[in-house]
């Protein structure tokens, strides 16, 4: 017969491995589902790409020619007009496909918001909570969201009272392309603008030379520091969007914690490019969801 500080020992063996098989089969589950509910989505989108563009495209092609030959324009607006119903008939169906998919994707990441990391929502979601109804939810959460990054992070955010305009600016360790820490120190006196991330949402992939030409002429007239700050895991990512964007000549760095680093959970960064202005003596002056030309060129650094 065991004894009962036996009993104790080997429930502390066994019950963490029982949860963490628990944990496995429900991830792997959630995995399985999500990943068929992102093939549907493939799929509906295919479909509404196969049947509503191509319309469009025609009905934008006829409508050209009809301002080349006014002589034809009725018949070729009346074209066009026919192909852009064509269109418009397949939208509701089409729609309600890729809705039904979406709708599918949030009720599953509802189900599983507790028990998968990777469905856990409320690190992202935390302006929508007050802190004591995220500690409530962290609370319920299984052992293995308790164990992850993004509990941690949502903890550091509940714990701390976070940073913005008119506060000291607070320094967090961050690594530049070869993996070296950024030395601070090289800001001490100087204007200093940290865009943190967000690159591709300024330029959508049009023109990604724009930020640094931008850059370029700004600190040509005018003596700050430009911190860029990209959510990323490791240097490969990092090297890979400085030579996306033409960013070599530039102070490029990341924290390597994708979107759970102190940005994120101290001064509450979520919708990016996040902008802070920080002034001489290392007061945040401002704060701006995108880049802010006007404030940055007319009252941050003053240039003609």
């Amino acid at each position: 017969m065991l004894r009962p500080q036996k009993l104790l020992y080997l429930f502390l063996i066994i019950t963490p491995l029982s949860l963490s098989a628990q944990n496995h089969k429900e991830a792997a589950a959630y995995k399985a589902s999500l990943d068929s509910l992102h093939d549907a989505m493939y799929l509906a989108v295919d479909e509404w790409n196969r049947l509503i563009p191509p319309h469009n495209r025609r009905a934008n092609d006829l409508e050209y020619e009809a301002q080349k030959h006014p002589e034809q324009r009725d018949s070729l607006l009346a074209l066009a007009a026919a192909e852009r119903n064509i269109a418009k008939d397949y939208m509701p169906a089409c729609q309600a496909r890729i809705d039904s998919v979406q709708n599918e994707i949030k009720a599953l990441n509802e189900r599983y918001a507790l028990i998968v990391e990777d469905a856990f929502p409320y690190f992202r979601q935390r302006k929508n909570f007050t802190k004591d109804s995220l500690s409530g939810l962290l609370k319920q959460t299984s052992p293995a969201i308790r164990r992850s990054k993004t509990a941690a992070a949502l903890r550091r955010y509940i714990r701390h009272q976070q940073l913005g305009q008119g506060d000291n600016f607070r320094t967090f360790p961050c690594y530049d392309r070869n993996g070296k820490r950024f030395h601070w120190r090289l800001c001490k006196g100087k204007k200093v603008l940290i865009l943190h991330d967000g690159l591709w949402c300024m330029t959508h992939g049009r023109d990604n030379t724009f930020l640094r030409r931008y850059l370029d002429n700004l600190v040509s007239k005018s003596d700050f520091i430009p911190l860029i700050v990209v959510d990323c895991s490791n240097k490969e990512e990092l090297q890979a969007a400085i030579e996306e964007y033409g960013l070599q000549d530039f102070h490029v760095v990341s924290e390597f914690q994708k979107t759970l680093g102190k940005l994120n959970w101290l001064y509450n960064d979520t919708t990016t490019p996040t902008c802070h202005y920080i002034d001489e003596q290392g007061i945040i002056k401002y704060v701006s969801e995108g880049l802010d030309p006007d404030y940055l060129e007319k009252q941050f650094l003053r240039t003609k």
